[in-house]
C-alpha cells in the first residue's frame, strides 16, 4: 500500500490486480507457506487491471454481478489484503461494514461493541462515552444483552452499522448491509450517510439495490468479473448496468451458465502478458515501460516472498514445543521429568501403545493375587494364650465378645503399562488419597511404567480378652 500525501484524492487505484492461487489440499497450502510446493495451483485473477479515483465527500456505488470482485476491492481498500500488482493509495481512516465482520457469535451485542470498537482503533474511553448512543442507534433494545448467535441478519446489520457510524471514519465502506435492514432503520442509515457527506467524508456503497445506488451515489463503479466495465456519473453508468442485467436475465438458463463459464475462464486464463499489453494500450509505450518494470518488480517480490531458513527453523521449533505441550497435557506428565529426560518421556508417553481395558483388569488381578501370596508370611497374627488346667479345681471359662483392631501393613506394587493411580487405588480397595499419602514422591496423578508404589493395606485382627472364672469344689 502507498499512503499518498494527496489532499483531494481519498482512494486511487492504478492498474490494480489481485491473483489467488487455488490449492486443493491443506498439505499443498502448508508446502506453499514453506516454499516447498512444486505443484503450482491454478491461478484465479479476482481483479484485472482496475483503475479509478475517489475524491473527498463522494459517495461511490460499486455494482456488478456476484463474483465480480466488489468485496475484493473493499478488502483491499480496508488494507485487509494487499494487491498482487499495481498501486493503491488510501488517504484516511477506513471503516468497513459487512455482515458479520468482526462480530463474535457467542458474545452479546454489548460485548461485541467493545470488541469491534477496539478492533477499529477506538479507545476504551471512546467506547464507554459512545456506548449508549450506539445502543440507541441500533434499536436493539433488550436484545443488546443477548448472544449475537440469536440475532437475525437484520439485527446484525444494525449493530455493525451503528458501531461503524460512531467510529467517525474518513472512508466508510458499506458492503450489502443496508439491504437487510427494515425501512425505518434504512432511512436512519441514509440520514447518517448524508450527514457523513456533509462532513466531507467518503462513502463506498456496495449493493444490488439499484434504487439505493441511484438515490445516494454520485458515481458508479461497474465491476464485471474482475474488470472495470464502466466508471462515471450515476446517471450515465447505472442505465448501462440495468440494461445489461435485463439482457442477462432474459437469457435461457443454459445460456446464462455458458456466459458465466466463459467469463470465468477468462479470469482463470488471464496472464501477466495480457496485463502488460493492456497497459501499453492505455498509456502508450513510453509511459507503460515504467509501469511494466514496476509490475515485474512486484511479481518478483511475491515470488521471492518465501519464508527464510531462519523463519522455517523457528516455525519447526514452535511446532515441536506445541506438540510436546499437547502430549504433556494429555498424558499428565510431570514437567521436571519431561524436561529432564524428554527422550524417555516421548518413548513412554507419546509412542506407547494403549492397553485395552480387559488387559488392564487381567494384569491388575494377577498382580493383586501375587502380592497376596507374598504378604502371607508378613501378616502378624495374634494367638489366644493357653489356659492350664488345675487338678483340684473345676474351671469354668467365660469368653467375652471379641474386639477387633486394624493393623496397617505396607505392600509394594510395580506400575504396569496403562496403569493409572486411580485405577490402582480401585483395584486395591483403597482410597486415592490414602495411596497418594503413602507415596509422597508422586506428583499429582502422574506415574510411570516400572515405578514402585507403596500400597497401604488395613488387615483386621481379632483380640480376645479371656476372663477365667474359677469354681472351687469341695475336696
Amino acid at each position: 500500500m502507498i499512503n499518498s500525501g494527496s489532499k483531494n484524492i481519498k482512494v486511487k487505484a492504478t492498474n490494480l490486480t489481485k491473483r489467488f492461487e487455488m490449492l486443493e489440499t491443506t498439505s499443498n497450502k502448508m508446502k506453499t507457506l514453506f516454499g516447498l510446493n512444486r505443484n503450482k495451483g491454478q491461478e484465479f485473477w479476482a481483479l484485472r487491471n482496475v483503475s479509478f479515483e475517489v475524491h473527498d465527500g463522494e459517495t461511490i456505488g460499486i455494482i456488478g454481478l456476484n463474483g465480480s470482485g466488489k468485496s475484493t476491492i473493499s478488502t483491499l481498500i480496508s488494507e485487509s489484503m494487499t494487491p498482487t500488482t499495481g498501486t493503491l493509495e488510501v488517504n484516511g481512516e477506513v471503516s468497513i461494514i459487512a455482515l458479520g465482520t468482526g462480530l463474535i457469535p457467542n458474545l452479546t451485542g454489548r460485548e461485541n461493541i467493545h470488541v469491534v470498537g477496539l478492533m477499529m482503533g477506538m479507545t476504551k474511553k471512546e467506547i464507554a462515552d459512545k456506548l449508549d448512543d450506539i445502543i440507541s442507534f441500533s434499536e436493539l433494545g433488550p436484545f443488546i444483552d443477548q448472544p449475537l448467535k440469536t440475532y437475525s441478519s437484520g439485527m446484525r446489520a444494525k449493530l455493525s452499522f451503528s458501531i461503524a457510524a460512531y467510529q467517525d471514519p474518513d472512508i466508510l465502506i458499506i458492503d450489502e448491509v443496508l439491504s437487510v435492514g427494515d425501512g425505518t432503520f434504512g432511512q436512519k442509515s441514509a440520514d447518517k450517510m448524508f450527514e457523513f457527506r456533509e462532513q466531507g467524508k467518503t462513502i463506498l456503497l456496495i449493493s444490488h439495490d439499484m434504487m439505493a445506488i441511484e438515490k445516494w451515489c454520485d458515481k458508479v463503479l461497474w465491476l464485471h468479473y474482475g474488470e472495470v466495465k464502466a466508471y462515471g456519473p450515476t446517471k450515465e453508468v447505472l442505465p448501462q448496468y440495468i440494461n445489461f442485467v435485463q439482457w442477462f436475465i432474459h437469457l435461457k438458463p443454459e445460456e446464462q451458465d455458458e456466459y458465466k463459464h466463459r467469463v470465468r475462464d477468462e479470469q482463470l486464463t488471464y496472464t501477466v502478458e495480457q496485463l502488460r499489453e493492456e497497459i501499453v494500450d492505455e498509456h502508450g509505450e513510453a509511459t507503460s515501460r515504467t509501469i511494466r518494470t514496476k509490475i515485474d518488480e512486484q511479481l518478483n517480490s511475491i515470488k521471492n516472498n518465501k519464508l527464510s531458513i531462519f523463519s522455517k527453523g523457528l516455525l519447526i521449533v514452535l511446532a515441536a514445543i506445541c506438540i510436546l505441550g499437547a502430549l504433556y497435557y494429555t498424558s499428565s506428565a510431570q514437567t521436571p521429568k519431561a524436561l529432564a529426560d524428554p527422550v524417555y518421556f516421548l518413548r513412554h508417553q507419546a509412542f506407547s501403545t494403549n492397553t485395552s481395558f480387559s488387559e488392564m483388569i487381567d494384569s491388575e488381578l494377577a498382580a493383586k493375587t501375587e502380592k497376596t501370596r507374598e504378604n502371607t508370611a508378613e501378616t502378624t497374627t495374634t494367638e489366644q494364650p493357653n489356659i492350664s488346667e488345675k487338678a483340684a479345681t473345676s474351671e469354668t471359662t467365660e469368653t467375652p465378645p471379641k474386639s477387633t483392631s486394624d493393623v496397617t501393613i505396607t505392600l509394594t506394587y510395580i506400575v504396569q503399562e496403562g496403569d493409572t493411580l486411580e485405577g490402582i487405588a480401585i483395584a486395591e480397595g483403597i482410597t486415592l488419597e490414602a495411596l497418594q499419602a503413602s507415596n509422597p514422591n508422586v506428583s499429582g496423578n502422574t506415574i510411570y511404567t516400572g515405578e514402585v508404589l507403596k500400597i497401604p493395606k488395613s488387615q483386621t485382627t481379632d483380640k480376645t480378652t479371656t476372663a477365667n472364672t474359677t469354681t472351687t469344689e469341695g475336696q
